[in-house]
């Protein structure tokens, strides 16, 4: 399956670490460039979902240039978005057990030189509500 790879940076410029997140391309409509702001994590407008990625892991500072337009009407909005990437089932590993309670909406994770979280979008907007 196909998967939009969404960079993050977790910390300062002096030591800057990488949180990789994997969306679904099947999941999805269209990216928008936007200049949206949104500091909650989740926020309703016209009865759709907007959900702020870098709100919901807690990631200071990040401004959401792209707004990925889920096919279930929800936008996700995103810092950035880096390459479509191929990830086979086979290679998904699943979350241990308690970071599976905690973070529900995660299908799991991929490793190649990084560690890439696979989102279930469709977990994570029953999370949110």
């Amino acid at each position: 399956m196909k998967y939009f790879i969404c960079t993050m940076e977790t910390s300062g410029t002096e030591s800057p670490e990488n949180c990789l997140l994997a969306i679904p391309l099947e999941q999805t409509e269209r990216i928008i460039s936007t200049s949206r702001v949104q500091a909650a994590v989740y926020e309703t407008e016209n009865g759709k979902a907007i959900v702020s990625i870098p709100a919901l892991l807690k990631l200071k500072d990040q401004s959401t240039p792209h707004e990925l337009l889920l096919k279930s009407g929800a936008t996700l909005l995103l810092p950035r978005i880096d390459v479509e990437l191929e990830i086979s089932e086979e290679e998904i590993k699943q979350l241990p057990k308690t970071l599976e309670l905690m973070f529900g909406y995660f299908r799991g994770v991929y490793f190649n030189s990084n560690m890439i979280l696979i989102l279930e979008p469709e977990k994570l907007l029953e999370f949110l509500k």
